[in-house]
């Protein structure tokens, strides 16, 4: 009888309805870091692998308290999804169906600086980003050889105003040198701050 009553209840237990595995997102953003006024494209796959299905890109902007809804895409086969992202500014972003959330994937952004020869001895460098750089620096460097060597210090003075959101910080300066130097400018992480990456600018001649 006791035989019986272990069959039976192997039995129940085998027939009993297994329960499905919680959903999952995922997300990944190529490139990581992008330049100012470019895109990266996120992508992810929902782990039911349901076409058709709606997920919203959530984007947590640098020294933004929460994440708010950017866009909303579409699974397609295997529950693959991909968004053309274009940060300003270094942003967090996230993939949410319902209660489900995936992992967070930074994007970093740097703005675009360049470099410019107006006469002999007298340059301008400017930077293109979604802030105002003024009172920030960057380091006005020559190629000697194989080795950058550093010049001086280029403090940004003005600021023109473009189509929202950018903003173009910009310097002159002079600096007596030889004809012909490769140079170029480099803007620390120190100066980028926390909401972009340092960067460097075009490569010139003196």
């Amino acid at each position: 009888m006791k035989k019986l009553i272990l069959v039976a209840c192997l039995a129940a237990l085998c027939a009993a309805p297994v329960a499905a595995a919680p959903a999952t997102l995922t997300l990944k953003a190529s490139p990581s870091l992008v330049v100012y006024g470019g895109s990266t494209t996120l992508s992810g796959v929902l782990s039911t692998q349901a076409s058709g299905q709606r997920i919203d890109i959530q984007g947590q902007e640098c020294g933004q308290p929460a994440f708010k809804k950017v866009a909303t895409v579409t699974t397609t086969t295997g529950g693959a999804f991909t968004y053309a992202a274009k940060p300003t500014i270094n942003t967090n972003y996230q993939a949410k169906q319902r209660k489900v959330t995936s992992p967070t994937a930074a994007v970093q952004v740097a703005p675009v600086l360049k470099l410019k020869k107006l006469a002999r001895n007298k340059f301008s460098v400017s930077a293109t980003a979604a802030q105002s750089f003024v009172g920030k620096y960057v380091v006005f460097q020559r190629l000697r050889r194989t080795k950058w060597v550093s010049l001086k210090k280029v403090t940004f003075t003005t600021v023109t105003p473009g189509a929202k959101p950018t903003e173009v910080s910009s310097a002159t300066f002079r600096i007596k040198m030889p004809l012909g130097l490769r140079i170029r400018a480099v803007l620390p992480a120190t100066q980028a701050a926390t909401c972009y990456h340092g960067t460097k600018s075009n490569t010139a001649r003196s």
